[in-house]
């Protein structure tokens, strides 16, 4: 096969292998996390597939770009290859906009799974519906940005095509507006979370990885700058394939990397387990009964406070299990009650051979238990 590749062109190659095969190892971790050690995959784990696939068919495409030409100079390219530089060229864009799209598809579908309560769903809902009419957009203007579709690698022939420079740089403000969307939906749950300052910032910044999918937006945007101002795009055109590389495989990888907790506290449990010595806490969802009563066994001591009519029942157990749900989190939002532990400290945790549970009871009306299960179920399978 006759090439023109060039060190340009390597580079972004090189670039574009690096992300490729982290994100496909991060979403293999991710993976195996959710088949075989929480033995949970829901939809969002199937459409991140969809997504690495699509990366991988994008890497393809730009070794097709290197190898004919993408980083030599216009002027130096016979007219065979740089028709085959475009052909790929032409149909890396809906591939990259495929697997951009199925990306934040599975970042929604996972907040929806996580964050069940009605608001959370219904605005995760509403994203995804907008995400599915303007990524149909997308990929249908970049397959047929010309008509007859020839004329997009052959300016000769006749025809019609979409003002490229407004295409590239209106679909890149939009992704980076849902991109900055996506990055605060969660907050507002995470920060309503009851629990220790650190652990809460801990929980945060992993859903805020999302950060970086935003700053690697910005400067692909940089680089459609650069190319689309240029007078030898042939040339020019390495940064933008290169960060649009970067752009498809970081948000893979910002997308897989919650789902490998899991497997990260059970294989490194000391630099990734949140809990204490390995313990953990389990707080039931309020619900009604009939008459007040305070019920504890086991040897530890603890002091609850009721604010509204709950019912809290919290367990102090075993070694921490890696595969826990959000569930497993008490929320400090609405009417919920407040449990502080007993004054045994890490000591008496380590000496603790049982299980100890302490139950407060106390009559709940309908309109504050409908609030708590929502609540609860907010913070529901977090991995």
């Amino acid at each position: 096969m006759t090439t023109l590749s060039t060190p340009r062109g390597h580079g972004a190659l090189a670039a574009s292998t690096v992300f490729t095969v982290l994100a496909t190892l991060i979403t293999a971790i991710r993976m195996f996390t959710r088949a075989f050690l929480v033995k949970k995959m829901g939809s969002d784990d199937y459409v991140i597939l969809v997504s690495l696939a699509f990366s991988w068919a994008f890497f393809g495409l730009l070794v097709g770009e290197v190898y004919h030409g993408m980083g030599e100079h216009y002027a130096k390219i016979p007219p065979a290859i740089y028709k085959t530089q475009m052909i790929c060229f032409w149909a890396s864009v809906p591939v990259y906009q495929t697997s951009l799209i199925s990306t934040k598809m599975s970042i929604l579908l996972q907040y929806k799974r996580v964050f069940s309560t009605p608001r959370m769903r219904l605005a995760c809902w509403i994203l995804i519906g907008f995400l599915g009419v303007y990524g149909t957009w997308t990929i249908v203007s970049a397959w047929a940005n010309c008509v007859p579709l020839a004329k997009f690698w052959d300016s000769s022939v006749p025809g019609f095509c979409f003002d490229k420079k407004a295409l590239w740089f209106s679909n890149s403000a939009i992704h980076i507006v849902t991109d900055i969307l996506i990055l605060i939906y969660p907050m507002p749950v995470l920060k309503s979370l009851q629990l220790p300052k650190k652990q809460k910032l801990a929980v945060m910044g992993i859903f805020a990885l999302g950060g970086f999918v935003l700053i690697t937006s910005l400067l692909r945007l940089k680089s459609l700058v650069v190319i689309s101002n240029s007078s030898d795009p042939t040339f020019d055109n390495t940064g933008a394939a290169a960060w649009s590389a970067v752009e498809c495989n970081v948000a893979i990888i910002c997308a897989s990397l919650p789902g490998t907790r899991a497997f990260l506290t059970r294989f490194l449990p000391h630099i990734f387990s949140t809990g204490s010595n390995g313990y953990r806490s389990r707080t039931t969802r309020p619900s009604r009964i009939g008459r007040s009563a305070l019920v504890g066994t086991g040897n530890g001591t603890g002091n609850g406070t009721v604010h509204g009519n709950t019912v809290l029942a919290s367990v102090v157990g075993g070694r921490d299990d890696p595969d826990y749900d959000m569930e497993d989190l008490p929320s400090s939002s609405g009417s919920y009650a407040t449990f502080k532990g007993g004054e045994g400290g890490a000591a008496a945790k380590e000496a603790f051979a049982g299980i100890t549970v302490t139950t407060r009871v106390q009559q709940s009306e309908d309109k504050v238990v409908a609030r708590a299960d929502a609540d609860d179920a907010s913070t529901k399978e977090l991995i």
